[in-house]
């Protein structure tokens, strides 16, 4: 026994229907049409969120030197001060007396 299969042109469902009886064997939905990938909003969104990776590192970054760099100058305050400081006289010996 063969059956035919057709499509409803109203609601795109396929239909088996025995041809000598004009019974429907089978009823079953249409497939529901495939979303394509979206190839280009999904490479764009990507690039986006490397962007904003990128961005987030460099501003790590340049916080790190702003920390070293204040750092540093504390350092080199502290030398200068250190150096500003007039060096203690040293008692006079006898023999520096010659």
């Amino acid at each position: 026994m063969r059956s035919i299969t057709v499509k409803c042109p109203k609601c795109h469902e396929v239909l088996e229907v025995d041809p000598k009886s004009g019974e429907v064997l089978r009823h079953a939905a249409a497939a529901a049409p495939r979303a394509g990938k979206d190839f280009f909003g999904e490479r764009l969104r990507q690039i986006q969120g490397d962007q904003a990776r990128r961005e987030a590192i460099v501003a790590e970054g340049r916080e790190k030197h702003k920390e070293k760099q204040a750092e540093f100058e504390r350092l080199f305050q502290k030398v200068k001060e250190q150096d500003n400081v007039p060096p203690e006289e040293r008692p006079l010996r006898d023999i520096d007396i010659d």
